[in-house]
């Protein structure tokens, strides 16, 4: 039994020592323990997904001024044919977020940015299958989202104290 408890505890230890942490979780700099979201043009959706990532990394959204403030676009979809069938019709799509952010600091003066980051997929196409071509872009619009949000935090992450006394 005792076997079994040193084997977890060294498993956990090695884990932590090489870095892992659960797919999701993110660690901003202690500097960016409250931030302001500014999310334009306004998408309800959008941003509360932005938000629930800020929370889940420690992070508190505030309303007032006075603290760094992250400023997003909402990512709009561009679609594209990528191939088209015999009919010369598109057999795949390939769908395209993009969205630039920047952060700034309490005085409004940009600290890190603006940059620019993309997410894209190509998938089957069906232009006789109107319904289920809708839903399957709502759900490769949110996986995208959710891609963007990743990038957006690893990038966030390498802002150091030097950065942000620019």
């Amino acid at each position: 039994m005792q076997h079994r408890i040193l084997l977890v505890l060294a498993l956990l230890a090695t884990l932590a020592a090489c870095g892992w942490h659960p797919r999701g979780v993110q660690t901003l700099p202690p500097e960016l323990a409250e931030i302001r979201l500014v999310v334009t043009p306004p998408d309800p959706r959008f941003s509360a997904r932005l938000e629930r990532s800020l929370k889940l990394a420690g992070v508190q959204v505030v309303t007032r001024a006075g603290v760094y403030s992250l400023h997003a676009t909402t990512p709009r979809p561009a679609l594209r044919n990528v191939a088209l069938d015999s009919g010369a019709r598109s057999a795949e799509q390939e769908m395209r977020l993009e969205m630039e952010f920047d952060l700034r600091n309490a005085s409004g003066d940009t600290v890190y940015g603006p940059r620019t980051i993309s997410a894209n997929r190509v998938y089957a196409y069906d232009p006789n299958s109107v319904i289920a071509k809708f839903d399957e872009e709502k759900l490769i619009q949110q996986e995208l989202q959710e891609n963007l949000v990743g990038q957006l935090f690893r990038q966030l992450a390498r802002v150091n104290a030097a950065t942000l006394a620019h």
